[in-house]
Formats: structure tokens, C-alpha cells, sequence
């Protein structure tokens, strides 16, 4: 599997190495030197310096849309009941009385009157006749005065 190296992925490893050792450490990116790290250090300076090995940063090469499908059937795909299984849930019986319960369930919201659970809104008259929205506009307008 490849792997994709990018910039930011260097410096976060460069935050993290920085946090863990206490002191700053730069990113090393590839591509030519910079005139930052060209730049004469003093002696003290490099004897308190630690080396640390070369940080390879590399992020996971995101799924193709096979492999997403096949995710998705295979955290959504379950088996189907065994023998067994079906028996010790009540077989036949059971599984007869649900399918009676859902055939009475589409007959009784098949009937007239029947409402539905969730309701759709119903529009229905402003509070408000024509003269007392007139006077509320002008209410709501700067500086009016109550008649």
C-alpha cells in the first residue's frame, strides 16, 4: 500500500516530537536547503543540541469507492437466522402471530378516519384582522406614539 507524504503531516510530527522532548525541533521537508538552515551556529549552541533520526510522515491513502461498498455490505449484511435460532424465538407460531399483527396493523391504517401518527401542519388564520396589523406596523415603526 502506498503512502502519501505532505508538508503538514511533517509539521504536526515535528509538534509532537517538539512536545515530547521539551525543546524545538524543525520539520525536515524535502526539496533544497533553506538559508534558515544554512545559517553558522554558535559552539554552545551546537553542544547542547540533540540529533534526532529523520522523521518519515506518511498518511493512509484514503478507499476506493470498491472498498467503501464492500465496507458498507459488509457492517450491514447479517446472517440469516439458523434453524435453531428461529426455533428458540418461537418458531412458527411466533413468527405467525407477527405476521398477523402487521396484516392488522395496514388493514386498520387502511380505514377511513385512520390519522397518522405525525400530523402535517395545518395553515390557519393571522390572530390579527386588517386595522390591528395596520396599527402594529405602525407601532413597530421608530419614534411612533400609542393612539
Amino acid at each position: 500500500m502506498s503512502r502519501v507524504r505532505t508538508p503538514a503531516h511533517a509539521c504536526a510530527m515535528a509538534l509532537l516530537a517538539t512536545l515530547a522532548c521539551g525543546r524545538p525541533v524543525h520539520a525536515q521537508t524535502p526539496g533544497p536547503p533553506s538559508a534558515h538552515d544554512a545559517r553558522p551556529q554558535d559552539d554552545h549552541a551546537q553542544d547542547d543540541a540533540q540529533t534526532l533520526e529523520t522523521l518519515h510522515v506518511t498518511a493512509q491513502r484514503p478507499p476506493t469507492a470498491q472498498e467503501q461498498f464492500r465496507g458498507h455490505l459488509q457492517r450491514n449484511w447479517r446472517p440469516p437466522r439458523s434453524a435453531e435460532q428461529f426455533g428458540l424465538d418461537g418458531g412458527v407460531p411466533a413468527w405467525l402471530g407477527q405476521q398477523l399483527i402487521r396484516g392488522a396493523t395496514a388493514t386498520a391504517r387502511s380505514l377511513p378516519g385512520w390519522k397518522r401518527e405525525v400530523q402535517p401542519a395545518i395553515a390557519r388564520a393571522p390572530p390579527l384582522d386588517d386595522e390591528q396589523m395596520d396599527r402594529s406596523q405602525d407601532l413597530s415603526s421608530p419614534g411612533a406614539q400609542p393612539r
